[in-house]
């Protein structure tokens, strides 16, 4: 390999990290079990799972209308909404927080979800934790620690995207006395934890 050949490789290696969709560290106590370009999935010790995704987004993909999308995806498969938040990854982009519960339809287990919806104009980034409702009150609190890991990158300039409205307030329906998750967020992101699957928006 000549010098200049060799340059070039370098250069394309140092700015493939910039042109990615997110980036993100592991928060203390998680370990990256797998990793490409598009998804990053990690596991804690009592198998609560944080993984990251990307998906491309499209012309009139909005925070609001993917927000609302999801919700209304999840809560037909069982998973009842607790909570709604804005908030921000580490590099200042908006999300948006959605906290649900659910019963994993395999086990009927109680589970706890949070999952982050971030939207630019090149990308729908989604970061999920999930695992027993047992761990909720340890793992929830670390949200925030989590988001400020994050950085998600593809906005336009003058973007109407990023930064845009939140969903209006979001609600699932009521759930029947033994409803279980029909199956697993599998349309928004990627297993979070061997039992957990994911959604796509």
């Amino acid at each position: 390999m000549n010098h200049r050949n060799a340059s070039t490789l370098l250069l394309a290696a140092a700015l493939l990290p910039g042109c990615a969709a997110y980036k993100i560290e592991p928060p203390a106590g998680f370990a990256v079990v797998h990793e490409h370009g598009w998804e990053t999935r990690m596991k804690a010790q009592d198998n609560v799972g944080l993984s990251v995704r990307r998906f491309d987004n499209v012309k009139g993909g909005t925070l609001a209308f993917w927000g609302a999308d999801l919700v209304k995806k999840l809560g037909n498969r069982g998973y009842v909404l607790k909570a709604q938040s804005a908030v921000k990854t580490g590099n200042g982009q908006v999300g948006t927080r959605f906290d649900f519960d659910y019963q994993a339809y395999d086990t009927e287990i109680p589970k706890f979800y949070t999952v982050v919806l971030v939207v630019t104009d090149k990308y729908k980034v989604v970061l999920q934790v999930a695992g027993g409702r047992e761990h909720v009150g340890e793992y929830a609190p670390r949200v925030p620690e989590m988001l400020d890991a994050l950085k998600v990158r593809g906005c336009k300039v003058g973007s109407k995207i990023c930064g845009g409205p939140q969903p209006p307030p979001q609600s699932t329906p009521a759930p029947a006395a033994s409803a279980v998750a029909t199956d697993t967020p599998a349309a928004v992101a990627p297993a979070v934890t061997p039992a957990v699957a994911t959604p796509k928006p």
